[in-house]
């Protein structure tokens, strides 16, 4: 079992970074015929609906290999985790193919084998996202696996037992990884007791403590075809569409009472917060303070700003703090846009002799970018490379499906993707700049450092505030 961590949109990268940009309403074809897209346009052919039950439907058809693949995202994830049961959403995502009415966990994993098909479940802050893929000459078999687990699951009370002991284990395991402890911390630093604080994994105590019913509970109230939107990509004919139109139509719907994630101002002032842990002789860094909502429409700018910053290796971060000082062997920055606000974060490591000097540096580094901007020189040079990058984001069929269902969730038109290297070409410097100064602040920075506690004492004093914790305090 994989474990959750909350950085896993961050570990998405460009992928995700690139189509989530910033605009309002989703263009599509609802329940007519394919799309015929535009010389111009990124998009491949797709048909789009939306079935009685409420479930949006995309289809997207590619003939290019022997293939098919379908995803599953219900717009519910961690945040909507109750209070005392962090992990939950996580808990049910991990139990889907570990038994349904039909068939237990060892029944369908011989089947996904003898089909050469493999079934994912992950859960993110903002969205749960199943998918299974194999060969398109077994289609029949991908459609009956991904249909009977994602809308029959069984929660048995064997699997349920095992799943956690086995969730509990890795929560655990991870608390031995200096990174995820810094990563934990400041992400609780930041956000606090607002939904975004919790791990999407849960702890070891409240995972342990999830009962039988709240599982089932949890899945019948977020599960449901009219808080969903399905994929299926690859090769298929019109006979199986109508197989998926037909077989997901009779998954019952159910009223979704979703609270919005509320707003979260985030700390003020610059502090400093030091999860203590004698006898590390690296230490974990983290600089962070709230960002901004996936479609804010300064995104692209932001996304510009970042990459000079910190965004990518030939940035100002890495070139001053890496290759002129020495003090580390990787740096950089990113904005992790959600629902509602998300973090802008730091994250580099250094010897613990060095902290200060880490802090010190990139501290100024920060308050330089948001008092001076960035030049004219820099965006053209990462205008050059962001255009160069984005046709990773869609090569292929399920990466352009996946995030076409990201733009969705998000409320971002398709236009995002066919004009983003044009709107990339008009994003001028003084855009980018009155961005960045309105999205961050100079004065609020939260700066997490993992390490003894004694390789820090000489921070006392110069900031607005400093703080040592245990790491017993994050779990």
């Amino acid at each position: 079992m994989k474990l959750s961590i909350d950085k896993s949109v961050l570990s998405m990268a460009l992928v995700t970074v690139l189509v989530t940009g910033c605009a309002s309403g989703v263009g599509s074809n609802l329940g007519g015929g394919y799309n015929k897209p535009s010389s111009s346009s990124v998009l491949r052919p797709h048909r789009e609906t939306v079935l009685a039950n409420g479930l949006r439907v995309l289809f997207v058809p590619d003939q290019s290999l022997p293939s098919l693949s379908m995803g599953l995202m219900v717009k519910s994830g961690a945040s909507e985790d109750p209070e005392g049961m962090a992990g939950l959403t996580n808990l049910v995502a991990s139990l889907l193919d570990q038994g349904t009415r039909k068939r237990n966990a060892l029944q369908i994993g011989d089947d996904l084998a003898r089909i050469g098909a493999s079934f994912r479940a992950s859960v993110d802050h903002d969205y749960s996202y199943m998918s299974i893929s194999g060969l398109s000459t077994t289609s029949a078999d991908l459609f009956s696996n991904f249909f009977e687990v994602t809308t029959m699951p069984s929660f048995a009370d064997a699997e349920l037992a095992r799943v956690k002991k086995q969730i509990v284990g890795g929560i655990e395991r991870a608390f031995d990884n200096p990174r995820y402890i810094a990563d934990l911390a400041a992400t609780k630093m930041l956000f606090g007791k607002h939904p975004y604080g919790r791990s999407v994994a849960g702890t070891a105590k409240e995972v342990a403590s999830l009962s039988k019913k709240s599982v089932i509970q949890h899945y019948l109230r977020y599960f449901r075809p009219n808080n969903s939107v399905l994929v299926v990509v690859g090769q298929f004919d019109p006979e199986f569409e109508t197989k998926v139109e037909t077989e997901f139509g009779t998954w019952a719907k159910r009223e979704v009472e979703q609270d919005a994630v509320p707003v979260n101002k985030g700390p003020e002032g610059v502090r400093i917060v030091v999860v203590d842990k004698p006898g590390l002789t690296q230490a974990q860094i983290r600089f962070v303070t709230m960002g901004i909502r996936r479609n804010n429409e300064d995104f692209l700018p932001l996304r510009v700003g970042n990459t000079v910053f910190g965004g990518a290796f030939a940035s100002r971060l890495n070139d001053r703090i890496r290759k002129e000082l020495g003090l580390t062997y990787s740096i950089s920055s990113g904005f992790d846009a959600r629902l509602s606000e998300g973090p802008f974060e730091i994250e580099t490591f250094t010897k613990v002799d060095s902290i200060e000097k880490v802090v010190v540096e990139t501290l100024a580094m920060y308050k330089k970018l948001l008092s001076e901007g960035i030049t004219s020189e820099e965006i053209k040079r990462v205008r050059g490379y962001l255009a160069g990058v984005f046709p990773q984001a869609i090569e292929t069929s399920d990466k352009l499906a996946y995030n076409m269902l990201l733009l969705r969730l998000y409320g971002i038109p398709d236009s995002y993707l066919t004009n983003y290297v044009r709107d990339l070409g008009n994003v001028s410097v003084s855009d980018v700049n009155s961005a960045l100064r309105k999205a961050l602040k100079p004065g609020n920075l939260t700066i997490v450092i993992h390490a003894p506690a004694a390789s820090t004492e000489s921070l006392k004093g110069k900031f607005d505030s400093y703080e040592v914790i245990p790491v017993s305090s994050l779990q």
